[in-house]
Parts: C-alpha cells; sequence; structure tokens
C-alpha cells in the first residue's frame, strides 16, 4: 500500500466518485429536479447513509458533549 497521502486522495477520489453516481441517480429518478433540490438529497444521504450516524468511525461511542 502506498503513503498516507496517496491513501487519503485515493479515498477523497472514492468519496467524490460515490457523490457523483448518486446524483447521476437523483437527476435520472428526477430531470426535472433544480440543483438546490438535488443538494438537499446529497447533503441527507451523507447524514443518512450507512455509517454516518456515528461519524463513519469504528470503536465504543463517546459522548460529544465532552467537547463543548
Amino acid at each position: 500500500m502506498g503513503s498516507g497521502i496517496t491513501t487519503f486522495e485515493m479515498i477523497a477520489e472514492l468519496q467524490r466518485l460515490a457523490e457523483r453516481a448518486f446524483v447521476y441517480k437523483l437527476r435520472k429518478a428526477n430531470p426535472y429536479a433544480t440543483d438546490e433540490e438535488i443538494e438537499n438529497e446529497v447533503c441527507k444521504w451523507y447524514k443518512l447513509r450507512p455509517g454516518a450516524e456515528h461519524g463513519d468511525a469504528e470503536g465504543r461511542l463517546l459522548d460529544p458533549a465532552r467537547f463543548r
């Protein structure tokens, strides 16, 4: 496996690809959707997709209030 930077760049590119694929799916399902509607759906997807509910982190859950 490559360096940490290369790994991060690969992960970032996969994320961009996933978002583009999701936008394509949304536009195909509703060709008359506005850019704002598409953006709202993408934001919802980032918040509600599997793994997002805990910040995509592994391990035990901690109380986020400790960071306030």
